[in-house]
């Protein structure tokens, strides 16, 4: 009974300070591309309270397999167990592209902070790339984005028409900036232009293997800078080369995501290249770390999902463990490993984990209890 005492007095004193540290004003979790965190320790939750108090829960957006390119929403209290809304259909007709929502400050002057995602136009042949924005997650609006912008033929590389290489977003509040990153290869107008089947596989594989992720930078979705390539010396030229050493020099990155963590930035990446050219991180997943956003960043690290996974997605948890997800690309469903740090700390397999079913390449954030509810409320 006085163990029992003891125990009870310890969950009352850490309820009360959770509850004290809330109405302080305590910031919320980094999951996906929302506000950063600067703390030192790597085991310590970053900015969300408990899910399991009512704090709000994940929103999961994704694609399917049927329906590929199309957004879903799921829904999770604990980032483990998943259960799809809108009775498994589509949740915005209109929006086309693959899923990355990322938090940030309205660039619209109507709201403290807004999510924004990139899609593109179905069909087009050229790019044309689709801002979509949201103050809730419910009601979308879209504004038309200069396709223009996005051409990187100056890099030596083709943007892949309509998806144009997957945008992913990030925002960067020691820069104020938003930097989009999407991947091109060398040889996709040959693939283009290939007249027959062997000529096709040939320069399909070739455009695989020499994948270059881009960016570009913009404070308001307006004006952007011109796109560069991410991985090299940033005052090379167009046409400068991946900076990475050995092994990984000749390497092929697809599904690039930018996050920070304790004042580090990570890169979260898929090692492109077949098993010929990498024999042990061949379409797997990686982390590169920098102390700044453009770079240098390290060598990417070891394999940190098996081989042929993609769409890598990273959240970190209340309670201080960082949560990879990656797309089975083979099997169409969502895998997930669990670390207590990025870098430095092995990654482990998920032992009780029930992810959408025929989810496809997508995005995880956190949301708290209002707009959870509000989702959840809207796409029964």
């Amino acid at each position: 009974m006085k163990i029992l005492r003891t125990f009870l007095s310890k969950v009352l004193l850490c309820t009360v300070a959770l509850h004290l540290a809330i109405a302080s004003g305590g910031t919320v979790l980094l999951a996906g591309c929302t506000r950063e965190n600067d703390g030192s320790d790597n085991t310590k939750p970053v900015d969300k309270p408990s899910v399991e108090d009512g704090q709000g829960g994940y929103l999961f957006a994704h694609m399917t397999n049927a329906n590929y390119g199309s957004l879903f929403y799921s829904i999770s209290r604990d980032g483990l167990s998943w259960k799809t809304l809108n009775g498994g259909k589509v949740i915005l007709e209109s929006y086309y592209g693959h899923p990355d929502i990322c938090e940030g400050p309205d660039v619209f002057g109507e709201a403290d902070r807004r999510w924004y995602m990139i899609g593109v136009v179905r069909g087009s042949s050229k790019e044309s790339l689709v801002l979509w924005h949201t103050t809730d997650l419910v009601v979308w609006k879209n504004k038309v984005l200069d396709g223009e912008k996005f051409v990187v033929d100056h890099l030596g590389v083709y943007n892949e028409i309509p998806f144009v290489g997957a945008p992913k977003m990030f925002y960067d509040e020691d820069s104020h900036q938003f930097i989009i990153t999407w991947h091109a290869g060398e040889y996709y107008r040959k693939r283009q232009e290939a007249t027959t089947n062997e000529e096709l596989a040939m320069y399909d594989r070739k455009n695989w293997e020499t994948m270059k992720t881009c960016y570009i930078l913009t404070e308001d979705f307006v004006n952007f800078t011109r796109p560069k390539r991410l991985f090299a010396a940033q005052d090379g030229g167009d046409l400068a080369p991946i900076y990475f050493t050995g092994a990984d020099s000749d390497i092929s990155l697809i599904d690039v995501i930018i996050r920070k963590f304790n004042g580090k930035y990570y890169a979260i990446m898929k090692d492109e290249r077949w098993e010929d050219k990498a024999p042990k991180t061949h379409k797997s997943i990686r982390i590169a770390s920098s102390d700044n956003l453009l770079g240098p960043y390290s060598n990417p690290g070891p394999s940190v999902s098996p081989n042929w996974r993609e769409a890598p997605i990273i959240i970190r948890t209340p309670e201080g463990k960082f949560r990879l997800y990656y797309e089975n690309y083979g099997e169409h469903v969502y895998e997930m490993r669990e670390a207590l740090a990025i870098q430095g700390a092995p990654w482990k397999d998920a032992t009780s984990f029930y992810p959408p079913k025929d989810g496809r390449h997508g995005c995880i954030i956190h949301v708290d209890e209002e707009t959870y509810r509000n989702i959840e409320k809207s796409y029964k």
